[in-house]
């Protein structure tokens, strides 16, 4: 009977998890031994197996210096305790705990998984700080995985990761898209526009994420309301207020609605016309390509991350990053142009189901585990 090798991944939350790694979890629990640790570990209960070890963390997001020494303790008596055979680790901090504990722990084979950088727009000592974190990480684990190529090329030429040392799955993405799940669904966009008395003629433009400046809310707005004197448009923000000086730029403001958090971003996406994401950093863009999964191109910006997700004029529209004039001309070409946007909303879920469809994803990933569990017995 062949060993079953003990897996552990670690993040900040369980939604993380819930969000971008259920499908994977559910096959990795099929052949290894799967331990998940994060924060509000209990609520995967009833969408992962049984089988699989749930172990609550106490992460907390930004840097807390005593609650951090108490949560890396606890994860290296974790590691200690446990003695899992392979490690993956998500964002710098969790990247960082793992790595050292890992590596007291003696962990046989350790991976981190980069899905962006919060250096990139730091100057001074923060920057140094936080890349040289990277570089750390990178140093002590045996490979890493990368969520999108243009990334990888970035760090490589930055010299966080080298070519040997550093993957990505397929096209790019941590776990891809339920194509069955993010799929467009006229019944929920008549039942939504009725309920917020939206006419089936206004252009809707979405956000739909996290609201904070790094996300370009600020210039979306100013650049929203330099064409909102357009007849039939409207901007809709969803997602949970992370800076809430900028509540007062959108809250009771002309043609903006705003909606908190939600569990079901796939009717948004049935709602709206086009997605905008003007994001000043993006390791990769999930939410288009979900949003490109149910016929919905992408307006955003053109960094490095976000230039695996849509092809320009083709499956969605780049903008100059924090331009509010770029931003602004391009939404009015995409009011003028609708035909040219149902287009690429067509081509945009082809090129999802191509590219991105989860399953091919964990094909490639559970690949990728047993080529460098296979090179380690080696």
């Amino acid at each position: 009977m062949s060993k079953r090798y003990k897996i552990v991944l670690i993040a900040n939350t369980s939604n993380f998890f819930n969000v971008f790694m259920i499908n994977h979890i559910n096959n990795l629990s099929k052949k290894y031994d799967v331990f998940i640790c994060c924060n509000g570990a209990d609520n995967l209960k009833q969408k992962i197996p049984k089988n699989v070890s749930l172990i609550k963390i106490n992460f907390k997001r930004g840097i807390s210096f005593f609650h951090d020494i108490f949560a890396f303790l606890y994860t290296l008596y974790f590691f200690i305790k446990n003695r899992p055979d392979l490690s993956i680790s998500f964002t710098p901090k969790i990247g960082f705990m793992v790595a050292i504990a890992s590596l007291i722990s003696r962990t046989k084979i350790r991976i981190h998984w980069f899905t962006g950088q919060i250096w990139v727009n730091k100057s001074g000592l923060a920057k140094i700080f936080y890349k040289l974190i990277d570089k750390l990480i990178f140093s002590i684990s045996h490979k890493v995985l990368i969520d999108s190529n243009s990334q990888r090329n970035f760090l490589i030429k930055e010299n966080v990761v080298t070519v040997n040392k550093s993957s990505v799955l397929h096209k790019g993405s941590v776990g891809g898209v339920d194509i069955e799940k993010f799929k467009f669904n006229k019944k929920i966009r008549d039942k939504l526009r009725d309920k917020y008395m939206i006419s089936n003629n206004t252009f809707v433009f979405l956000y739909l994420g996290r609201i904070n400046e790094d996300k370009g809310i600020v210039e979306l707005i100013k650049a929203f309301d330099y064409i909102k004197k357009n007849k039939n448009i409207l901007l809709i923000l969803v997602g949970s207020i992370e800076d809430n000086k900028l509540a007062h730029l959108f809250k009771k403001r002309n043609k903006i609605l705003y909606f908190n958090f939600t569990k079901k971003p796939e009717d948004w996406f049935s709602l709206a016309d086009t997605l905008c994401l003007p994001s000043h950093r993006e390791g990769f863009g999930t939410v288009v390509i979900e949003a490109a999964s149910c016929g919905i191109p992408t307006l955003c910006s053109k960094i490095y991350g976000l230039q695996d997700t849509i092809v320009d004029h083709k499956t969605g529209f780049f903008h100059k990053v924090s331009s509010i004039d770029d931003i602004k001309s391009k939404m009015l070409y995409i009011i003028k142009n609708k035909k040219l946007v149902k287009k690429c909303g067509s081509l945009a879920k082809i090129k999802v189901k191509r590219d991105f469809e989860q399953n091919l994803i964990t094909k490639k990933f559970l690949k990728f585990l047993k080529t460098n569990i296979n090179y380690n017995e080696y």
